[in-house]
C-alpha cells in the first residue's frame, strides 16, 4: 500500500474514532442530565466549614431543572451532529465550548472528572486541526460567485 493511501486511511480512522468517542461521552452525559439526574435537586444547605467546593457546583447545578435540560440538550445535540459525517464538524464546533466550560467547571470547583474533560477538550481542538482545510474553506476563502441565467 502506498504511504499517501496510508496516510489518508489513518487520518480518516482517527478523525472518525474522535467523533465517535466523543459523541458517545456526550450521550452518556447528557442523557445522565435527563434520567436520573447527574445533579441534586431540592433545598440545601452549605457548611464552608464542611462541605466541598464541588458539593456546591452540583446543587447549583441541580437547582434548576430547564438549566439541567438546556445542558443535557446542548450535548445530545453535539453527539447527534458527530455521529453523521456531513454535520460531524458542526457537531464538533458546538461540542468544543461545552466542554471547555465543563474543563473549567472541573478545575475551579476540584472536580475529580477534570482529566476526562481535559481529555474531551483536547480531542476535540484535535479533530478542528484535522479538518482544518475543511474549515478554512467555510470561513477563510472567498466564496464561489454562481451566475444564473
Amino acid at each position: 500500500m502506498k504511504k499517501s493511501i496510508f496516510l489518508k486511511k489513518l487520518r480518516m480512522t482517527t478523525i472518525t474514532t474522535f467523533r465517535w468517542y466523543l459523541a458517545l461521552t456526550f450521550f452518556i452525559y447528557g442523557g445522565a442530565k435527563i434520567y436520573p439526574g447527574q445533579f441534586p435537586t431540592g433545598d440545601f444547605t452549605y457548611d464552608s466549614t464542611k462541605d466541598s467546593a464541588m458539593q456546591l457546583a452540583w446543587h447549583f447545578f441541580g437547582y434548576s431543572d430547564t438549566y439541567n435540560l438546556f445542558i443535557a440538550f446542548g450535548e445530545l445535540t453535539a453527539a447527534l451532529l458527530l455521529l453523521i459525517p456531513r454535520t460531524a464538524t458542526l457537531g464538533n464546533i458546538i461540542y468544543l465550548p461545552i466542554t471547555v466550560n465543563i474543563t473549567i467547571i472541573d478545575y475551579c470547583f476540584g472536580i475529580p472528572a477534570l482529566s476526562i474533560s481535559i481529555l474531551l477538550t483536547c480531542i476535540s481542538i484535535s479533530l478542528l486541526f484535522l479538518e482544518y482545510q475543511k474549515l478554512k474553506r467555510i470561513f477563510f476563502d472567498a466564496p464561489v460567485k454562481v451566475e444564473w441565467s
